[in-house]
């Protein structure tokens, strides 16, 4: 049976934290493929800085030749907020009979009861919770109570915190550093080339 890895963010931009995130979990879950999926736009959080097409060409960028990684743009697609219940429906219907494993960080684990439909998310996939700098490895009460077999639905994964935040990233590109030691060079490449995150850039903005 396809064992689907879904890791879904605004990838605002794609960073190293986020690829070892993905390779430690494919790895330890033993996942047949991973799908790096960004949001048009979050419901939760403010607009990205970025473009969707951007956004999805560094992640596409990012993970290229990397064995089992793939980006969709399947919530791109889709117009208005990204909710995750949706994304979980629509890769059902494309990959029919796959097991989803959805790739959450412990902060935004905190956050799923406040997410559309958390119950049929958790019924839709398995939840992989991954540490957070700052945050307990502990499931929340809230987040067990939205299904009678959560405990067994959630995973907590054991890895070293990842302390990049892309934030700090854009923050860098804002000031004028040099961003390489956070992002891939294809990733680093484009966000120079296309003028991101910079002041009088694509994105029309040089601040977080």
């Amino acid at each position: 049976m396809d064992r689907l890895g879904v890791y879904g963010g605004t990838f605002d931009p794609v960073h190293l934290g986020h690829l070892a995130v993905a390779r430690s979990v494919r790895d330890a879950y033993d996942l047949s493929r991973f799908l790096f999926i960004p949001a048009r736009q979050s419901p939760l959080r403010d607009s990205p800085r970025a473009s969707a097409p951007d956004r999805l060409a560094m992640v596409r960028r990012a993970i290229e030749g990397i064995p089992g990684f793939e980006a969709s743009a399947i919530d791109i697609e889709r117009p208005g907020p990204s909710y995750m219940v949706d994304t979980l429906r629509g890769l059902a219907v494309r990959h029919p009979g796959a097991d989803l494993f959805l790739v959450l960080g412990a902060d935004a684990l905190g956050e799923l009861p406040a997410w559309r439909e958390a119950d049929r998310i958790l019924a839709a996939a398995q939840i992989i919770a991954v540490p957070r700098p700052g945050h307990t490895a502990e499931i929340p009460p809230e987040v067990l109570a939205l299904h009678p077999k959560a405990d067994r639905r959630i995973h907590r994964h054991r890895m070293p915190p990842v302390d990049i935040a892309a934030s700090r990233i854009r923050a860098s590109r804002a000031e004028g550093r040099a961003i390489d030691a956070c992002v891939p060079p294809a990733v680093a490449e484009y966000i120079v080339a296309r003028r991101l995150y910079s002041s009088g850039g694509p994105d029309g903005s040089g601040a977080i």
